[in-house]
């Protein structure tokens, strides 16, 4: 979904970093430091954590209040080793630590519909970089969530094309495979070949799920 004619993105749309939780768009505009909106508790929740083993390798101050709901709070901290999140829950009548994620840059992407995997996409290397009068794009497909090594093959949705005046926005999904359990083995890249509604131009190629914005600008 590119930006709309005045370029702005809808409120409630879902966007994450590449890997990390998902959180409304609406959220960027009400970050918070814990320290002036903690709703109560939330503090308290995350000090065992920050005083184990493990989380003495985190930040230790400074968290900011990401997004937050009756029943959970997204904190969010951002420096010089990435972008890293931790999530509280409302948990019989009291907050608890329930997670973190951590490190890395963030530049937000759309979330896909839920019930369907990410699909990430480059441009094949083994092929020639497209020229103004293509009207086919050669690319390589990963599907980005634990399916235990399996192909992608029919579970394929999309690609969703959408050609602006000066981009090409690309953005493809696929059906989880059938069962419950799989493992992070790694997931085998698919050539694919895109076409387009018409020749290329001089239009950018652009990933389809990049919102276009930068978490970390956000957090100052």
């Amino acid at each position: 979904m590119p930006p709309g004619p005045d370029g702005g993105l809808p409120a409630d749309l879902l966007v994450a970093c590449p890997s990390g939780p998902a959180f409304p768009l609406s959220a960027l505009d009400e970050i918070v430091p814990l320290e002036e909106g903690d709703p109560g508790g939330v503090a308290e929740a995350i000090g065992p954590f920050l005083d184990s083993d493990e989380g003495e390798f985190w930040p230790q101050d400074g968290w900011l209040i990401l997004h937050q709901t009756d029943t959970g709070v997204l904190l969010v901290h951002g420096g010089s080793e990435g972008v890293s999140f931790m999530q509280v829950t409302m948990t019989l009548g009291e907050w608890r630590w329930s997670g973190s994620q951590g490190g890395g840059p963030c530049p937000l992407q759309y979330t896909v519909p839920a019930g369907l995997n990410t699909i990430d996409w480059r441009l094949d290397p083994a092929t020639a970089v497209p020229n103004a009068d293509d009207d086919m794009v050669a690319v390589i497909l990963t599907e980005r969530e634990c399916v235990s090594g399996q192909e992608i093959g029919d579970r394929l949705l999309g690609p969703q094309v959408v050609m602006t005046d000066a981009e090409v926005f690309i953005a493809f999904a696929a059906d989880p495979p059938e069962g419950d359990f799989f493992d992070c083995q790694g997931n085998p890249d698919t050539p694919h070949m895109v076409v387009l509604p018409e020749p290329l131009g001089d239009r950018e190629l652009v990933e389809g799920l990049d919102a276009g914005l930068d978490l970390e600008d956000y957090l100052d």
